[in-house]
């Protein structure tokens, strides 16, 4: 590699750029609700059911009013957007709400950090995250149990709230992919460059043809890429499955450096050097800014029972005041989330009606 390509690509040095083993993330990441915070979140819940009946999820923020919270909130954006990338907030009293009172609240939480959107071609805006074995159709990898590979997701930022928690293990697994792109310019600016290269994704058939019916990506799209007046300095765009996917059928050619880096990528993510683990409390909600973090799962056991699975909630929010990122970088496009949406169930998000409607899948 030569010392011009090593100019072109330093290390960032951001703020979001940390390994796990060197962070305190309680310090600084994890934000306490206390008893006027859930006061003043009752309020809230009781004015939209009281409006909308108790089936509603806050769209928009005057939908679910809140000040001293948002002041809070506010603090959680900022260390999202400028801080290390990401954020808990800890201290809903689970026991006190049912699953449905719990979804609404966390879906009025999170208008007040982005704007939601869909995430699958079922239309959801907001997603179950559980273990659907014997129990109908996986639309995507959050849908199986046990391990998942570290990756992002196709938002601005990613929100899930923990339900309830798995029998034993599942911990939330998150990893700077500052801290990577940062190491690797100082280690191996060749893969660095491949991986600013990019790769042809294709993603799942139904999501393309309940969508803008693109399966695969017009062009590479950089794992890596340079974005003006985004504070972070990189923005990072990582799906594995979707890259292996594309080069099986064809579309473009890895390289033995391009596999190099794609793995390489991977095993440092999955490393102890660099990863951070949190475990979830029920009622937990975490935040990450899904341009600089990756995430997975550890692996975990769960319950038979449907009812008594590990289960989250997840939310896609698209923050419009941050820079966009090139549409190069862009694998699920405005077009996708507007006809996905179209095939939204409003029903289906509210965590009692979608588990029966798993139990009636099968009686």
């Amino acid at each position: 590699m030569s010392t011009a390509t090593r100019h072109l690509l330093p290390p960032t040095g951001a703020p979001a750029s940390w390994r796990g083993p060197q962070i305190d993330w309680t310090e600084s990441c994890l934000f306490h609700l206390d008893e006027a915070d859930i006061d003043e979140i009752g309020r809230a819940l009781a004015a939209l059911n009281a409006r909308g009946g108790e089936r509603t999820l806050p769209l928009r923020r005057q939908d679910f009013p809140l000040d001293r919270v948002a002041r809070k909130l506010a603090a959680v954006a900022e260390q999202i957007y400028r801080g290390k990338g990401f954020a808990m907030l800890r201290g809903l009293p689970r026991i006190e709400y049912s699953a449905d009172e719990m979804a609404q609240i966390y879906f009025g939480l999170s208008v007040h950090l982005g704007v939601p959107i869909s995430q699958s071609h079922r239309g959801e805006l907001l997603g179950h995250v559980l273990n659907l074995e014997g129990y109908g159709e996986v639309a995507r990898a959050y849908q199986d149990g046990g391990h998942m590979n570290m990756h992002t997701d196709s938002c601005d930022i990613i929100g899930l709230m923990c339900l309830r928690t798995a029998k034993a293990g599942g911990a939330s697994r998150i990893c700077s992919a500052l801290a990577i792109h940062d190491a690797l310019a100082e280690s191996r600016p060749d893969l660095l460059a491949s991986l600013y290269g990019g790769y042809y994704f294709r993603r799942g058939d139904k999501d393309a043809q309940l969508g803008d019916g693109r399966k695969v990506s017009l062009a590479p799209v950089p794992v890596f890429d340079r974005l003006d007046g985004w504070p972070q300095r990189v923005a990072c765009y990582f799906l594995g499955s979707y890259i292996r996917r594309a080069a099986q059928e064809g579309h473009g050619h890895l390289t033995d450096l391009d596999r190099e880096a794609i793995a390489t990528l991977e095993t440092m993510a999955e490393s102890p050097d660099f990863y951070l683990d949190m475990q979830f409390q029920d009622g937990d909600i975490q935040f990450l800014n899904n341009r600089v973090i990756v995430h997975g799962r550890t692996d975990y056991v769960d319950e038979d029972a449907i009812e008594k699975r590990r289960h989250l909630l997840r939310v896609w929010l698209s923050a419009p005041e941050w820079p966009p990122l090139a549409e190069r970088q862009v694998m699920h496009s405005d077009e996708d989330h507007r006809l996905w949406l179209a095939r939204r169930q409003p029903e289906l998000e509210f965590p009692e009606a979608y588990l029966e409607s798993l139990r009636a899948s099968v009686a």
